[in-house]
C-alpha cells in the first residue's frame, strides 16, 4: 500500500467523507425529525399534565357519586394492620400488566398458617372495580392452570395472582377490592 494514501484522505474505496460541515449546511433529516419530536413531546406533555390536573376532581366526584366511596374513605388506615393480624398477609400493590389486559395483585405472607385459606384451590378470587361494579376473575388457561399460587404458603415470601382486565376496563388510579373466600382487601388503588 502507498503510505501517502492515508495522508491524502483517499483510501482504497475512494475519498474519505468530510468530517467538517460548512456553517450553513443541513444536518440531515434525522436531526430535524428528532428535534421536532422533542418539541412535540414537550408540548403534549404539559397539556396532558394540565388535563390530568383538571380531571382529578371530576374523577373523585364521580367515584363518590357512583359508589358512595370518597377518595379519603377508599382505604381505612387500620385496614392494613387488620389484614396482617387476621389473615397474616401484607397487601403490596395492584398493578396493570400485559399491556393493560391483566391486573397483578401482590401480597406478602407474614404468617403462613393464617394465610392458608388464601391458597385453597377451590376458592375463586374476585377483583371488584369500585367505579363500575365489574367483577374480574383469575384466568385459567388449559396448559398452565389458574394464574395464582395455590401451593402451601411460606412466611416471608411474596405471592401474586393475575386478574383478567378485558378491554382495559380498570385503569391506573381506579379503586378496586380483592376477595378470596372470606378475605377482603378493599380500597386498593391500581398503579
Amino acid at each position: 500500500m502507498n503510505p501517502r494514501m492515508f495522508h491524502s484522505g483517499v483510501g482504497p474505496l475512494g475519498p474519505a467523507p468530510s468530517v467538517r460541515r460548512e456553517s450553513g449546511s443541513r444536518k440531515g433529516p434525522l436531526a430535524g425529525f428528532l428535534a421536532g419530536g422533542l418539541a412535540l413531546s414537550l408540548i403534549l406533555g404539559s397539556a396532558g399534565e394540565a388535563r390530568a390536573a383538571d380531571e382529578t376532581p371530576v374523577a373523585t366526584a364521580s367515584l363518590a357519586s357512583t359508589t358512595g366511596v370518597s377518595a379519603e374513605e377508599a382505604s381505612h388506615p387500620r385496614e392494613k394492620s387488620y389484614l396482617k393480624r387476621r389473615w397474616g398477609v401484607e397487601v403490596m400493590d395492584v398493578k396493570q400488566t400485559a399491556a393493560g389486559y391483566m391486573l397483578e395483585f401482590r401480597y406478602k405472607v407474614l404468617d403462613a398458617e393464617k394465610a392458608r385459606p388464601l391458597f385453597e384451590r377451590r376458592t375463586k378470587p374476585v377483583l371488584s372495580h369500585a367505579e363500575t361494579g365489574a367483577k374480574l376473575v383469575v384466568p385459567t388457561p388449559a396448559k398452565t392452570g389458574a394464574l395464582r399460587n395455590s401451593n402451601p404458603p411460606i412466611a416471608g415470601r411474596t405471592y401474586w395472582m393475575f386478574f383478567a382486565n378485558p378491554g382495559q376496563l380498570v385503569k391506573p388510579g381506579s379503586h378496586v377490592s380483592v376477595e378470596i373466600g372470606e378475605f377482603r382487601a378493599s380500597g386498593l388503588v391500581v398503579q
